[in-house]
């Protein structure tokens, strides 16, 4: 016990922090392990009481949480001293399931495969993918009754996203929206929630000890078996394709770059060194499709739910995007031409993601000894460096329009020219989110889809009184809205 509370638990160099407690870290002292403050306020309430730098524990993670914008812009801007942190949200999320991060060599074999496919010139092409399953979400919602609450929306934004991304990266109908009066997730949505409820319980716990609990854990096992039997589907209908098909859908097509990229010989490629590997190993591209399909839904879901979480409260807001709607498009056809026109509902959705961010922070790892500049806070190898984004969007230092005020406006007046660094909403540097650009498109284009066509109101404060629930995201814990076509 000695040996764990000085190895894992103890204060270390001059920085400032809270002592932690043995196995819990910072957590129970914070309030974040069981769920009375979120991340965030976490964050801004140790920056009050530390300063600009301090260590911080989440579980047997030790991290260097770094707030000062100028020392947040150098850590982002040297790839060469900081890489991916090894305690991604996301990553960790594989980390602990299969035992695999992207770093060095392996980064630049997926990534030369993936990051192409998202880029908004290939994207684009999907707005009639998005606008039809926002259509088919439209006509659940018409079918009931005239009067009723929706206190759904969190699931119903879960199961658009993962419709939506399903079609788009795989080719592949996962089903999600295709009971009209239903709103159950279906087996899909459900494993990928397991997944990530699994993983809520085991990340703050050291690596070995969650990879453990998650080999035990029954209903994590037969979530993952559903994600699996939905995969080898995927596979089979993509190898289905000629060789020439997938050849030239690679282009466009995730899992046809990735089926295209499987190896012919796992075992030879196994043997050699990382940079002279060549394709992606079935399990690999397992890993990748698992990855994308979390990373694909559950962040642009929780934003959309947030989005119309604060529709419903900012009824200002709500008639300003649907005039500039109407100003903007006689008819009901969503061209890109029109879509680029809508400038305010652009400030609308940078707001959301400022003042109700899905992700909290993003983390580098120090891959050399270095200071830092502004502070001169020494680092060294090895060291965990946090940069708490949500904290950054509502810290006043940065920010001319009081940042506590849900004010799309801002991004079009005073704060239009805001410190590049005081707005992460996908984090920075080179290992920025590679879906920003996929993800704003969509919110871009089922938010119009949907004001064109209703109208969001108050279900009340009992069923809408906000709140949140932190998992993997900060989802919005009561949602009760009511919906009026047009």
């Amino acid at each position: 016990m000695v040996y764990i509370k000085l190895k894992y638990f103890t204060l270390r160099g001059p920085i400032p922090g809270l002592s932690p407690h043995i196995f819990f870290g910072n957590l129970l002292q914070s309030g974040l392990l069981l769920g009375k403050r979120s991340a965030s306020d976490v964050y801004i309430s140790f920056k009050k009481r530390f300063g600009d730098i301090y260590q911080y524990w989440l579980g047997f993670m030790r991290f260097i949480v770094v707030h000062d914008i100028d020392d947040v812009q150098y850590v982002l801007t040297h790839r060469n001293i900081y890489d991916q942190g090894q305690v991604s949200l996301i990553g960790l999320v594989i980390t602990s399931i299969y035992s695999f991060w992207l770093l060095g060599f392996k980064f630049k074999r997926h990534g030369t495969l993936t990051m192409p496919l998202f880029r908004r010139s290939k994207i684009i092409s999907n707005i009639n993918t998005i606008v039809d399953s926002t259509d088919k979400l439209l006509d659940r919602w018409r079918a009931r009754p005239h009067n009723q609450v929706h206190t759904d929306v969190v699931e119903q934004c879960q199961n658009l996203l993962l419709e939506i991304f399903g079609l788009i990266a795989f080719d592949y109908n996962l089903e999600t929206l295709d009971n009209k009066y239903s709103s159950n997730n279906n087996e899909l949505t459900e494993a990928l929630l397991d997944i990530m409820s699994t993983f809520k319980m085991a990340i703050y716990a050291p690596s070995f000890v969650s990879i453990i609990y998650m080999k035990l854990n029954t209903r994590f096992q037969r979530a993952r078996a559903t994600v699996e039997r939905h995969f080898h589907k995927m596979i089979e209908q993509e190898l289905a394709e000629s060789s020439e098909s997938r050849a030239q859908r690679k282009k466009t097509s995730l899992i046809a770059s990735l089926v295209n990229s499987l190896q012919a010989d796992e075992k030879v490629e196994a043997r050699k060194k990382e940079e002279d590997k060549r394709g992606l190993s079935r399990k690999e591209v397992f890993d990748e499709v698992l990855m994308f399909l979390i990373a694909g839904y559950e962040t642009t879901s929780t934003a959309l739910a947030w989005s119309i979480y604060h529709l419903s409260k900012q009824q200002r807001v709500q008639q300003k995007i649907k005039a500039e709607l109407m100003e903007n498009n006689s008819g009901q056809h969503l061209s890109l031409d029109y879509l680029d026109s809508l400038i305010y509902l652009d400030c609308f959705i940078n707001e959301v993601l400022r003042y109700s961010p899905t992700i909290d922070s993003t983390c580098r790892s120090v891959t050399v000894d270095d200071c830092l500049p502004k502070s001169g806070t020494r680092l060294y190898k090895g060291d965990q460096v946090l940069i708490p984004t949500s904290s950054l969007a509502r810290d006043r230092r940065h920010w001319k329009i009081d940042p506590e005020l849900f004010y799309p406006e801002r991004f079009l007046d005073e704060d239009k020219n805001h410190h590049p660094y005081a707005f992460l909403a996908f984090g920075g540097g080179h290992r920025q989110c590679l879906g920003q650009d996929l993800a704003l498109f969509e919110l871009k284009v089922i938010l119009a889809c949907m004001l064109q066509q209703m109208t969001i109101g108050d279900g009340g404060p009992e069923v809408n009184a906000g709140g949140f629930i932190q998992k993997l995201t900060l989802i919005p814990k009561h949602v009760g809205v009511t919906i009026e076509f047009h």
